[in-house]
């Protein structure tokens, strides 16, 4: 088979039966040699690197460029610093992109024409509810748009931020909406398990390092997210769609509101 040659993001790409090649900007190659210790496969992809049109060229074997996904990704979930985060971002959805292409390869054995963002995959849209409101029969509805590769816990924050609230206490995702919160259910995501305290179950698991598309990986999945054990917030995460974001566009975002949320700490009366 041929080569496959196209205009991407960055330099020309060409992909193979078994392998990818592409550009990379200097501060790019700095982000994956920054990760490499956590996918030690990756250094001989970096130490093979080739200077290029004011870049770096790179070859990844198909498996290594999931190692590096999974490595670039735990690096945004744990990134402090904004401006790296965007940056870090837009090059997980750009390797995204090449692998999902990659997988077009191995089932066609060949490629197809792409836009020029068909990179950009991987947005998942939920329907966020809030469950109970201090006034009877008002609905609270919020649909938002984040990555799919980021965290549980950056889905948290989004959910958080679209009623106009602050991320200040632990919180879980539980898989069974009909279901009591609690240990009993099979499917427990919840912030306890990050932060060392006991978790509800043995099979908890964390938020920080469970990627949103694992979680919630087929339209039509719904979750309980629970915030705040105290006050007990809790709401419905339904995921809606699975798409590719748009040119320009910033995630997460929100895409609709519907009611008017309460105030997290309303002033106390005398």
């Amino acid at each position: 088979m041929g080569v496959f040659w196209k205009k991407f993001f960055y330099g020309y790409d060409v992909m193979k039966r078994n392998a990818i090649s592409f550009l990379v900007t200097p501060e790019e190659f700095k982000f994956l040699a920054g990760v490499q210790h956590l996918e030690p496969g990756i250094c001989e992809t970096l130490d093979k690197a080739k200077a290029e049109e004011g870049g770096l060229r790179l070859r990844f074997d198909y498996e290594d460029l999931d190692d590096c996904l999974g490595a670039l990704a735990f690096e945004v979930n744990h990134t402090t610093a904004d401006k790296k985060e965007s940056r870090l971002h837009v090059l997980c959805e750009r390797l995204e992109g090449y692998a999902r292409l990659r997988d077009h390869v191995r089932r066609h054995g060949r490629p197809v024409m792409a836009k020029k963002d068909a990179a950009k995959f991987a947005v998942s849209v939920f329907e966020v509810r809030m469950l109970q409101h201090p006034s009877e029969g008002v609905d609270v509805v919020r649909t938002i748009a984040v990555s799919s590769y980021r965290s549980l816990y950056h889905l948290a924050e989004a959910v958080i931020k679209s009623v106009g609230f602050k991320l200040d206490h632990c919180f879980a995702f539980y898989g069974d909406m009909d279901a009591k919160p609690s240990s009993k259910q099979s499917e427990i995501y919840e912030l306890f398990v990050d932060i060392g305290e006991e978790a509800s179950g043995p099979h908890a698991k964390g938020v920080k390092n469970v990627q949103i598309g694992a979680a919630f990986s087929a339209v039509g999945k719904k979750m309980l997210f629970r915030f705040d054990y105290g006050d007990d917030w809790r709401f419905s995460v339904e995921l809606k769609d699975i798409r590719a974001i748009e040119p320009g566009q910033r995630l997460p975002i929100i895409l609709k509101r519907v009611g008017k949320a309460p105030k997290q700490y309303p002033p106390c009366k005398d």
